[in-house]
């Protein structure tokens, strides 16, 4: 599973494209308009983007 999450970006990476596949799904068969779509698109990479910038922030004095 390490190998699918490094090949996506990450693990946050790796579920955020779900979340994203899954949420077009609904709109193709039509149980989500595009309004709903976008924005649950739009949070779904909004709460990743945060998450990451914060995990890089937080991880700034630690350098290996």
């Amino acid at each position: 599973m390490n190998k699918l999450f490094d090949f996506v970006g990450g693990r946050k990476m790796f579920f955020a494209l779900i979340l994203f596949v899954l949420s077009t799904v609904f709109l193709l068969i039509n149980k989500a308009d595009f309004t709903s779509w976008g924005e649950f698109v739009m949070w779904i990479f909004g709460i990743y983007a945060v998450g990451n910038a914060g995990e890089h922030l937080s991880n700034i004095g630690n350098k290996k």
